[in-house]
């Protein structure tokens, strides 16, 4: 009887084992379905965008794991862990997860997809992942979900244009200093049809033909600057041993896009491409056709800029009498206002509300003491610049020589269009140094000497 009992105990436990195995076994399988992922309701926006998406066919843990028994072991682990979190109330509601490039590169998906050539990734925009995938880009290794992630709401591994434009155009592109024409048609061909303008059909056959850059057209194409935010990084970290290394802009990048998957969006601002409409007289800044305006003035009033002579900032920059102190009159041009606007204009009167008792005196001197000293000042640069012909003519001209005349017309320049009256006392030693230098370059026998 008791010999009964220990083989029915036996069998009974090997039954159990069995049954317990076999659920396990079923339990286990069943994880590897899509559905499973969707028990939990916070996985339902991620199963809708991948049941609607081109990998609707693919399962879950073929991407999240990568190929091999231990990263499938270790994916269960993970998964194992989110469940518990989840059914206890302590899942993180910011999901992430990376997707190595094995998963990709799988035999059966990807693996072929690198020789296939270029292919077109919109209407006239071509792509080659050859030129893309396992090659430096501005010095950066890319992985497959650096371009392919989900970014986009509601699809699943989705091509973002925001990598793109932010590889492409960030620090490349002003509005003053168009790209060539092969700039653009390395990505995208140009439109070989008519297009609607208005009420004309435009053709960019012959326009291209010779080679004209598209952003004389299309100056206004990228919006953005892509620059990153001081605070950026305080989104993940809070160490200040990290925070300290993101000036090593080659360490980031090599941490956070190549070796991890964090999203270009979550340290860079957006840059747009795309062509505006335009709907009314265009909008432009200054610097579109007025770039770096005012140096001389600036450089003038704060002492510095000059050759040979040491810096001397203007009383009044000392104090920080801003430009609108001296400049705040003004001037319209008659009946051609409406076409010119107007401007902001200094004189005597501006002079004279702050120093009531001297201030016109004191222009006028200043006026008339910088005009004279500029005469003067060309007088001796014509005059040098003539003798160096002759020098140059009998073989004594030097390197030195030639220096100290560029001097000597650099100083001048500065004061002249720099408007003297911004730092007289700079002014009248810059024009005393490039008269001294003009008459040293023409000397007898050497300049040095």
């Amino acid at each position: 009887m008791l010999a009964w009992l220990k083989k029915r105990w036996k069998v009974s436990c090997l039954v159990l084992l069995l049954v317990f195995g076999g659920c396990s076994w079923a339990m286990l399988e069943y994880t590897h379905y899509p559905g499973f992922c969707k028990t939990c309701h916070v996985m339902d926006p991620y199963y809708d965008a991948w049941a609607s998406s081109s990998h609707n066919m693919v399962g879950c843990v073929d991407c999240h794991y990568e190929p091999g028994l231990r990263h499938e072991f270790e994916g269960k682990l993970d998964a194992i862990n989110q469940v518990v979190a989840y059914w206890t109330g302590r899942y993180d509601t910011k999901f992430y997860a990376e997707i190595g490039d094995a998963s990709c590169m799988r035999s059966g998906c990807h693996d072929s997809r690198l020789i296939e050539g270029p292919i077109e990734y919109k209407r006239g925009i071509n792509f080659d992942h050859a030129g893309h995938y396992g090659h430096e880009m501005r010095g950066i290794r890319l992985r497959c979900t650096s371009c392919h992630s989900q970014i986009v709401q509601g699809n699943h591994m989705a091509v973002t244009d925001f990598t793109c434009f932010l590889c492409h155009f960030k620090g490349k592109l002003n509005e003053t200093d168009p790209q060539p024409q092969e700039f653009c048609l390395s990505c995208h061909n140009y439109p070989n049809y008519y297009v609607g303008v208005m009420d004309i059909n435009y053709d960019h056959t012959e326009y291209v033909e010779n080679g004209i850059s598209c952003q004389y057209c299309h100056i206004d194409v990228v919006e953005g600057q892509g620059e990153v935010e001081d605070r950026a990084c305080l989104q993940c970290h809070s160490d200040p041993a990290q925070l300290e290394k993101v000036t090593d802009v080659i360490a980031v990048h090599q941490n956070h896009v190549t070796d991890h998957k964090v999203e270009c969006f979550n340290c860079h601002a957006e840059i747009k491409h795309h062509v505006p409409e335009t709907v009314g007289p265009p909008e432009v800044g200054c610097a579109t056709c007025h770039t770096d305006t005012h140096l001389g003035p600036r450089e003038l009033y704060s002492g510095t800029g000059g050759r040979g002579v040491a810096d001397m900032p203007s009383t009044m920059f000392k104090v920080q009498v801003d430009c609108v102190g001296c400049h705040h009159y003004e001037h319209s041009y008659g009946d051609e206002t409406i076409m010119k606007g107007w401007t902001r204009r200094p004189g005597p009167d501006a002079c004279a509300e702050c120093h009531p008792e001297w201030g016109r005196e004191v222009y006028a001197n200043w006026t008339s003491s910088i005009d004279a000293q500029l005469a003067e000042t060309e007088i001796a640069l014509n005059q040098a610049e003539r003798a160096a012909e002759t020098l140059k003519r009998q073989g004594m001209w030097d390197e030195a020589r030639q220096q100290l005349l560029d001097d000597a017309r650099h100083n001048y320049v500065l004061v002249r269009y720099g408007r003297g009256v911004h730092n007289i006392t700079y002014s009248l030693a810059l024009l005393e140094k490039a008269r001294e230098d003009a008459k040293q370059a023409v000397s007898s026998p050497t300049a040095a000497e």
